[in-house]
């Protein structure tokens, strides 16, 4: 290719990609509808506590990613950054109201089987986001 011809391509800047939000937290919330189904049997405490401590992970940071990917690039260096702190503490508040409000309002609980669950699913979270990015990775190349 010609100096001229590479001169009127125009230049791209590299983006990191998005992950399919939409894909992992829906993959998220239907083990946790699972988990809870096949727990019902059992025990319906158990159940909801699990739907609940699954939901208290899912929801939090679904609402941190939806905030952090809003915008991409170095034009919008500032909206980035404002918009992480927002996600972060954003997701710390609604971590908090979210158990707050389920030991306040929820009676009976089990405790132990809520923060399994809550434990669980941001361990599928994390698990879920480094295949994802390994899987791009190896496309990629």
């Amino acid at each position: 290719m010609t100096a001229d011809r590479q001169r009127k391509i125009p230049r791209t800047a590299h983006q990191i990609a998005r992950p399919p939000l939409l894909k992992i937290y829906g993959l998220q919330i239907a083990v946790v509808l699972l988990a809870s189904v096949a727990a019902l049997p059992v025990d319906k405490v158990i159940a909801y506590s699990i739907f609940i401590g699954g939901m208290i992970s899912v929801i939090p940071n679904a609402y941190f990613a939806r905030q952090v990917f809003r915008y991409a690039g170095a034009a919008y260096a500032r909206e980035v950054t404002q918009a992480f702190y927002r996600g972060e503490s954003g997701k710390f508040i609604t971590t908090l109201g979210l158990f707050a409000t389920t030991f306040a309002f929820v009676k009976p609980l089990q405790v132990f089987v809520l923060f399994l669950a809550y434990l669980i699913v941001m361990l599928l979270n994390a698990v879920l986001l480094a295949t994802q990015k390994r899987g791009r990775q190896k496309a990629s190349n």
